[in-house]
């Protein structure tokens, strides 16, 4: 009679979820990587003017938000620009030339399909609303303001 080695349930358990740990990390790295990949996209094609570059980076559907001051008036307001503005802008090369390329990108926090993403230039402050749309990482939503001063 032929024995059957076994292998014993709480290793098989303990097996079984190393394997999803690091699966999931694995995940968790690729994820991270696009999203650092699809912020950069967005902020060094608008002052590359590389259009095709934001237009990767974007949703059909996002908005890029910022508060606004009239100086003559003091009245405050938002500005929107939806995608299309933001492509056209880019196309024109409207943020060519604001600064040097340096960026730095921090995920504030994800969850599932949805992340939350810092990036700051030498002119600017985003915050980023990201999703997992078609398999990959794109802008839903952009808070931004201009930095005034060196280091801000």
């Amino acid at each position: 009679m032929r024995q059957i080695s076994r292998i014993p349930g709480w290793c098989a358990c303990g097996l079984v979820l190393f394997s999803l740990a690091t699966g999931g990390a694995l995940a968790d790295v690729a994820d991270d990587e696009a999203i650092k990949a699809a912020a950069l996209d967005y902020a060094e094609g608008w002052l590359t003017g590389d259009e095709e570059r934001m237009a990767r980076a974007l949703h059909p559907e996002a908005l890029k938000r910022r508060v606004v001051t009239d100086l003559r008036t003091d009245v405050r307001s938002v500005q929107v620009l939806d995608a299309d503005t933001l492509l056209k802008a880019t196309r024109e090369g409207v943020g060519v030339g604001g600064g040097p390329l340096s960026f730095r990108v921090a995920i504030l926090d994800r969850h599932g399909d949805m992340a939350v993403v810092r990036v700051v230039s030498s002119l600017y402050v985003e915050y980023l609303q990201m999703v997992r749309w078609d398999e990959r990482w794109i802008i839903l939503s952009v808070l931004w303001g201009t930095i005034a001063a060196p280091g801000e």
